[in-house]
């Protein structure tokens, strides 16, 4: 009760939730059933992080590293990872080697089907235990998409293998036109040396003469620690960090200078559904400071820092502890950062060159 990040529980009894499971638990017969009743406790307080993880699930829980970095692992060479507000399950990037290399896939293509089942969005999203298919293939390795390449054109299916696959370059970076100078740079996580690849990629695009403008996209970001890349662009005081409880501690969330490029040059921060966490804080923190122009769609409104509780077992309950609370006492906890200049991907939004936020994001710095 103490550690959970809302003492009004979301507004469920907990106490009561608790008297209900207690005898059941007690009266449980073997491990699986355990599991089973625990699941189901711990998914009553109803947000989207508290979660129970079984001994069996708990390397999966915790390993993040990529396909492509992990020595044989089959792959397709694709990357899934559907923003809140697709109504359509699009391919975001396709790796430069690989089966879906091969077979022509490309960024934007829509899938309609994985192995013969339909692709369908529920109040819950889409089926991630389809989405791994599309990436990793089927338990038997057979891995079929329908997809649709063009708004006019007939879904046609197409079979790939799993292999490795290479060239799925995260960081990208490059000037989108000389006069004036704007830079565009891919953030694909908060994670390691984020902030030193920031500089290094600024300072590249810098070689001949300073920017005139720089669009940095935090699209389809997972998150991680953000603090040191905000602190390249501005600095201050951006709300409270802690529980929302009466009788805990929150402390100021922060960012100190120095400033490490400038706060001069105009910046444009891309946003959609799948910014997460540690992107949502350097959106917010841009946002708040005046020092960038958000575009896109807003963030996903996910937050809340976890702690994990270990059990005797080997199992683990994973739960919400803390929360960004901004200075005017709101949250971005389920609703997220909401971008100065709205612009929805659509179903083919991604098929452009430059993609339709992108576009809006460079016609924002030119001031157009």
């Amino acid at each position: 009760n103490e550690n959970y990040v809302r003492d009004n529980f979301n507004g469920v009894d907990w106490e009561a939730i608790h008297e209900e499971y207690r005898p059941q638990v007690e009266a449980v017969e073997d491990q699986e059933a355990f599991w089973d009743l625990m699941e189901e406790f711990i998914h009553e307080l109803g947000d989207n992080h508290s979660r129970f993880v079984r001994p069996a699930r708990f390397a999966a829980e915790f390993d993040l590293t990529p396909p492509d970095e992990q020595e044989g692992a089959p792959w397709t060479g694709l990357q899934i990872w559907p923003a809140r507000e697709d109504e359509q399950l699009l391919i975001w990037y396709v790796c430069r080697q690989g089966a879906a290399a091969n077979a022509k896939l490309q960024r934007g293509d829509v899938i309609l089907a994985i192995n013969g089942e339909t692709v369908t969005k529920s109040e819950e999203g889409f089926d991630w235990s389809l989405i791994r298919q599309a990436m990793y293939g089927g338990d038997d390795g057979a891995l079929t998409l329908t997809v649709q390449r063009e708004p006019d054109s007939e879904p046609e299916e197409v079979k790939l293998g799993l292999g490795s696959a290479a060239g799925c370059d995260g960081w990208q970076y490059g000037l989108l036109s000389q006069e004036p100078r704007i830079g565009y740079l891919r953030v694909p996580d908060f994670g390691g040396n984020a902030d030193v690849n920031i500089l290094e990629a600024i300072e590249i695009m810098e070689e001949e003469q300073p920017l005139d403008g720089l669009i940095v996209d935090v699209r389809h970001n997972p998150g991680g620690n953000s603090d040191r890349s905000i602190a390249i662009f501005c600095t201050g005081e951006f709300g409270l960090v802690g529980p929302l409880r009466e009788d805990a501690t929150q402390t100021i969330y922060r960012i100190r200078g120095p400033v490490r490029w400038n706060e001069t040059t105009p910046v444009a921060v891309l946003t959609d559904g799948s910014s997460h966490s540690a992107a949502e804080y350097f959106a917010t923190a841009m946002q708040q400071s005046g020092r960038a122009v958000l575009v896109g769609m807003p963030t996903a409104g996910n937050t809340e820092g976890i702690s994990g509780f270990s059990l005797p077992d080997g199992s683990l309950i994973r739960l919400a502890v803390m929360t960004l609370q901004l200075p005017d006492g709101s949250t971005l906890e389920g609703t997220g950062v909401i971008p100065d200049i709205q612009v929805p991907l659509g179903q083919w939004g991604l098929r452009e060159t430059p993609d339709v936020q992108l576009q809006a994001a460079y016609e924002a710095l030119r001031g157009d």
